[in-house]
């Protein structure tokens, strides 16, 4: 029996009233850049948010407290990487498009009871505006819930740009000598570049996480018992960061041993394989590939490939030309590009870019110890409680090893915990969050697995596509300012709007002093944003949407396709155009809830919502905030969307299901948000929207009916504005809107970067059936991630100068110089560093 009959009668009745009083008593009202006039409000007080729940969300740090200022101020002072990273490695090992991605926590004081630190952040990552987002994500949060710990984790990286390739190199080889005779192993060795920027205590990259790691130890005193680290540039991250504050940590050599076994690394690139697999080969003098200068040649391409044979073909070659390096390296030796410098002529800076920093070797007040306890502090304490150090397997090689021997990533994890065990048995312990229990604690096995990601660590309205546990996202090919979402599978978008979105023009409003793909770091931008809509319109939003009903598919669609779940589902089985189990709601609101001067109730347009979480942020709502400064409203009105989902190419029918089904939802929400006194004003913005306020709105204040016609953006607008001015409500205004404003700093999230609400569209859906509403692709616009030039502090080009000039105090080379042209600079001579 079809259930949505009495959906259709209660709507005919619904909107044959509506139709009649619209086009009988009211008047119907209807790319280019405007800089935007917004009231300079610091983001409101703190309102602390219950956790664990469906309407939980992050709010951002707290501008009102010391520390929360002091962490907005932190962020503002994230380096330019990707500029440093071209004069240090000459090339450009971030990728810049999207920015940098900070961190996933709560951020009030006493949250934190593990601190998880890993490489770089994944594609999904730059989309969510979170790190640790995605299988990552998944996986590391499934072990923090070994010790019962959910919310309270947080996540961060060693690098806050996501990078190419890895950050050291597996396979590099090391040459030593014993007894008069030249030996080789193949190590892990990280670049000096790279070290440089990434673990040099001079490097401003460095001296910014250090800062992050030494604010999260400080706001969480009480509460931080165990630090987790994923790879070796999370254990290098930690080793620097201990050596900051006056510990000491070892490495597998000594500075002493290096110069007695004459150990050199010689200059060496990495070819690029499969799967992002690179494979180090050292240069001759005439800087070529060694292995094909001993006639070995490799298909790099294949190694690390899904075809089995084809890497099996691929790793014997590359097996067959170490062995043959290593058995003629008397020979090879005289031929081999080596720099003449560094620490006993090895040509590293640091005994650690070897193998890496030994954390059974960590040294504080003088005890070895796995513990940061007695470490000193920023603020002029040390740490008074044991903080563990412990190095989990990378999740990404335990997901390789489950694959091939089930089991085996839960026997992995285990021997990491032993050595926990130890500290434990003397009683130290992580308090469980509530409902949890801590199965370590309790000596029960670690069970390899993946935990959702709860909404605690995100915006308010946020999809569920950028809240995934699961790898669901890819940079399209060629295209590096262009995430795709939803899917990793091939998807099909109209790439002549993508084209359009990356070309369009930069915004008038925007200081170049910000760093476009960042967040803004301006004196009085950094704390302008949007905390949250409180926990009491949380709780009406997100109670009283029934989604039950939103994801029951089409009557229509069960009788044809009987056997299909619906989560299973494409979106034609559907009323609403955006996937209900993938994406979910999204985008509720944006604005203020507090004295906004004007409600606007307004059809879903576009995809931007996605992205920022807030209302009408792209096109649509850009063209609107022209209107409202033109008002002299500004930043002082609130958004509604009619529902909280995509809509695009929605037919009737499919509206009048969706607008039955959401009747409570609005319902609820206006009988609260109408109790401001301040409102003068209603705007219905689109069909839908007009057909619905007339219920909606049982007070006198006036509404204003925008009819939106066509594909123009702006659209009706200035036929709303020529009613406004009659009710002689705001100042009268005297131009039309025919440019774009960008949507206000304080209607945006903490993470929102600069470009987010600006420029028009940044979000499109795929246009083939199976990506419709499931696939989207986030354009960053190229004004952004293109800027030229990013303005640096005094502090942070004194920092880069510092970095290249070690490099030159040690005879080592510097950027991206070749052998020749490194010898050419230096005229070197051998000499002990």
């Amino acid at each position: 029996m079809f259930m949505f009959s009495p959906v259709r009668n209660h709507l005919v009745k619904f909107n044959l009233a509506l139709v009649f009083l619209i086009t009988s008593s009211c008047t119907h009202f209807g790319t280019k850049q405007a800089k935007v006039e917004t009231q300079r409000n610091v983001a409101s007080a703190h309102e602390e948010i219950t956790l664990n729940q469906p309407w939980s969300y992050d709010p951002g740090p707290d501008a009102s407290s010391p520390m929360g200022r002091e962490l907005i101020d932190i962020v503002a002072t994230q380096p330019n990487m990707p500029g440093i990273s071209k004069e240090m490695t000459g090339s450009q090992k971030f990728r810049p498009a999207f920015g940098p991605t900070l961190w996933r926590m709560i951020q009030k004081p006493n949250s934190v009871k593990i601190l998880f630190i890993g490489q770089d952040g994944t594609h999904i990552a730059e989309a969510a505006g979170r790190t640790a987002t995605a299988g990552f994500g998944g996986r590391a949060q499934d072990m923090a819930h070994h010790f019962g710990v959910m919310s309270s984790s947080a996540y961060m990286n060693n690098f806050a740009f996501t990078i190419y390739g890895q950050y050291s190199a597996f396979g590099v080889p090391v040459i030593s000598e014993h007894n008069g005779k030249k030996l080789v192993s193949f190590d892990s060795v990280t670049d000096n570049g790279i070290w440089m920027m990434s673990q040099d205590l001079n490097s401003p990259m460095v001296k910014w996480r250090n800062k992050l790691i030494d604010w999260i130890i400080r706001n969480n005193k009480k509460t931080l018992k165990l630090v987790v680290l994923f790879g070796g540039a999370a254990q290098d991250a930690i080793g620097t960061y201990i050596e900051s504050a006056g510990g000491q940590v070892g490495a597998r050599y000594t500075k002493e041993q290096i110069i007695a076994q004459k150990i050199q690394v010689p200059f060496f690139i990495s070819e690029s394989g499969a799967a992002n697999k690179e494979t180090p080969v050292a240069l001759t003098k005439k800087n070529v590939n060694v292995f094909e200068y001993l006639g070995v040649t490799i298909p790099y391409k294949d190694l690390g490939s899904q075809n089995t044979v084809h890497d099996k073909l691929a790793q014997a070659k590359l097996l067959e030309a170490k062995e043959k390096f290593t058995q003629e390296i008397a020979s090879v030796y005289s031929e081999l590009a080596i720099p003449n410098g560094g620490i006993g002529n090895s040509g590293v800076v640091h005994p650690a870019q070897i193998g890496g920093y030994d954390l059974k070797k960590i040294n504080i007040a003088g005890q070895n110890t796995i513990s940061l306890k007695n470490l000193k502090l920023s603020d002029g304490t040390t740490i008074t409680n044991d903080i563990l150090v412990a190095e989990f397997p990378h999740p990404t090689s335990l997901s390789a090893s489950e694959m091939q021997n089930k089991g085996s990533a839960s026997v992995k994890v285990g021997k990491s915990l032993e050595a926990l065990k130890p500290m434990r048995d003397l009683g130290w312990n992580i308090e469980a969050d509530p409902g949890l229990e801590n199965r370590f604690t309790a000596n029960k096995p670690y069970i390899y697995g993946r935990t959702d990601i709860p909404p605690d660590f995100y915006d308010f309205g946020t999809p569920n596509n950028r809240m995934v546990s699961v790898s669901s996202a890819s940079r399209m090919s060629g295209k590096p300012n262009i995430v795709v979402i939803g899917t990793r599978d091939h998807a099909t978008f109209d790439m002549e709007k993508l084209k359009a979105a990356t070309e369009a023009g930069r915004p008038a409003g925007i200081s170049a002093e910000e760093l476009f793909t960042a967040r803004p770091r301006g004196a009085t931008d950094r704390y302008l944003f949007e905390m949250g809509p409180g926990e009491k319109m949380a709780r009406i939003m997100k109670e009283n949407l029934d989604m039950k009903a939103i994801t029951s598919m089409k009557p229509e669609y069960v009788k044809a396709n009987p056997t299909v779940k619906p989560y299973k589902a494409g979106i034609e089985a559907f009323n609403v155009k955006t996937h209900p189990f993938d994406v979910g709601d999204f985008g509720h609101y944006r604005g203020t809830f507090v004295d906004p001067q004007v409600v606007v109730l307004a059809d879903p347009d576009g995809l931007d919502d996605i992205l920022t979480a807030r209302a009408l942020t792209g096109a649509r709502g850009q063209y609107l905030q022209t209107m409202f400064n033109q008002l002299g409203v500004n930043d002082k009105y609130l958004v509604i969307k009619t529902v909280p989902f995509g809509m695009d190419l929605a037919t009737d029918q499919e509206w009048k299901r969706v607008i039955y089904q959401t009747l409570n939802y609005r319902e609820k929400i206006f009988a609260e948000v109408l109790q401001n006194r301040s409102i003068k004003l209603i705007i219905a913005d689109g069909k839908w929207a007009s057909l619905i306020i007339p219920q909606l709105n049982q007070s006198k204040i006036p509404v204003a009916y925008i009819k939106k016609t066509g594909s123009d953006n702006n659209s009706g607008i200035n036929e709303a504005v020529s009613y406004i001015n009659d009710l002689l409500l705001f100042p009268r205004v005297t131009s039309s809107v025919e440019v774009m404003s960008n949507i206000p700093r304080t209607h945006l999230g903490f993470f929102s970067r600069v470009w987010e609400g600006t420029s028009g569209t940044r979000v499109f859906s795929g246009i083939s059936p199976a990506d419709r509403g499931v696939a989207f692709a986030i354009v960053a616009p190229a004004w952004a991630y293109l800027q030229k030039p990013v303005i640096q502090s005094l502090d942070e080009r004194a920092g880069v100068e510092a970095l290249k000039n070690s490099l030159k105090v040690l005879n080592l080379p510097v950027g991206n110089e070749t052998y020749k042209d490194y010898m050419s600079r230096t005229m070197m001579t051998p000499v002990n560093k």
